[in-house]
């Protein structure tokens, strides 16, 4: 597999649009702060267009590269913060499996 990452984190929050621009800084807070440590790659923030969803990727070398940076307390706590003001949050770790 080379240098492709083998473990992609993937975060959907839906919002409300008055808190899309606080909890935006508020996600990239945290994947600054992934970005500094051992096993990252790379990380991603997108918005859609009414401002009601954030997704969040991050992709790591591997499961306990992505394990570690979960239980990073800066990570943890904007994590706990979007989710406690979020209506939904959504949730999935993915495999590399192909190139």
């Amino acid at each position: 597999m080379g240098d492709l990452a083998s473990i992609i984190s993937l975060h959907i929050f839906t919002v409300e649009p008055a808190d899309f621009a606080r909890l935006a800084k508020r996600a990239t807070e945290a994947l600054q702060k992934a970005a500094t440590l051992p096993g990252f790659v790379s990380v991603n923030i997108f918005g859609n267009a009414p401002r009601t969803k954030l997704l969040l990727t991050s992709e790591w070398r591997s499961e306990h590269a992505w394990s570690r940076a979960e239980w990073d307390h800066v990570i943890a706590e904007v994590l706990t913060d979007l989710v406690e003001n979020s209506r939904d949050h959504e949730f999935e770790l993915y495999s590399h499996i192909a190139p």
